[in-house]
């Protein structure tokens, strides 16, 4: 509200005018009282810069949600899922030379399953026999070729070991063996090999038999796996060398 001032030398009359003008509501001159420009009007405030630290942690905004059209398909976990999977790599057994031992007794036990024994010998100077099984005879009968190596593999027996004797030298290698479906071998098939007259063997499940021919000489006859757990066959003589073999289990 404006404020008024009346100034007067009549103390009286002043008074009086107050007083007329306290009780009405228009002012007693004709003029209006105007604010001198640019010395009381009233000015917009002008900001001044913070002085304040800023809030570390800024208001949480709220996405709205968004609409999902019925024509955009949605994506299969349970696909993302197969794709996420670790492909299993088969690993197939490793394919044998037909012409083995361990190659006759896995086709001969797939066609009829039970215990079986398949062999082949190395005769000297004709090389690797065609592979026999279940007391058929491997070697050259009667031809003087002394037998040098001899290739078994057994199914169903868990596993066959052996040794051989080595004509003039003896026992010259320690045991070995092969589990069912592999090959065994005693001896070697090398071009100046010695020959053979004799080798131990024997299987962990069952027994198995043998029968042997030495050179010169006749079969000696059929024997089987003793308590201890192998059989002998052929000669510990330095004159006597292998000509054939036949194995049952």
């Amino acid at each position: 509200m404006p404020l008024l001032i009346w100034a007067t030398d009549d103390s009286r009359r002043k008074k009086d005018d107050v007083a007329v003008a306290a009780g009405s509501d228009t002012l007693l001159e004709e003029e209006a009282l105007e604010a001198p420009k640019g010395e009381y009007a009233p000015a917009e405030p002008t900001p001044e810069p913070s002085t304040g630290k800023p809030s570390a942690k800024p208001s949480p905004t709220v996405d709205k949600p968004v609409r999902v059209p019925s024509s955009v398909p949605v994506s299969e976990p349970v696909k993302e899922r197969k794709k996420a999977e670790a492909r299993v790599e088969e690993h197939k057994p490793p394919e044998l030379p037909p012409n083995t031992a361990a190659y006759a007794v896995q086709r001969l036990a797939a066609s009829s399953p039970g215990r079986h024994i398949c062999y082949r010998v190395h005769v000297k100077g004709a090389g690797w026999t065609t592979p026999v099984c279940d007391g058929a005879t491997a070697g050259q009968e009667g031809k003087g070729r002394p037998i040098t190596a001899i290739n078994v593999a057994v199914a169903d027996a868990k596993r066959v070991n052996g040794n051989e004797f080595v004509q003039k030298d003896g026992w010259t290698t320690e045991w070995s063996g092969a589990a069912d479906g592999t090959d065994l071998v005693l001896g070697s098939a090398a071009a100046n090999a010695p020959s053979l007259s004799g080798f131990t063997i024997g299987v962990e499940s069952g027994n198995v038999c043998q029968n042997h021919k030495l050179g010169e000489h006749g079969w000696g006859g059929l024997a089987c796996e003793s308590p201890q757990g192998w059989i002998f066959g052929g000669s510990t003589e330095p004159q006597f060398w292998l000509e054939a073999v036949r194995f049952t289990v």
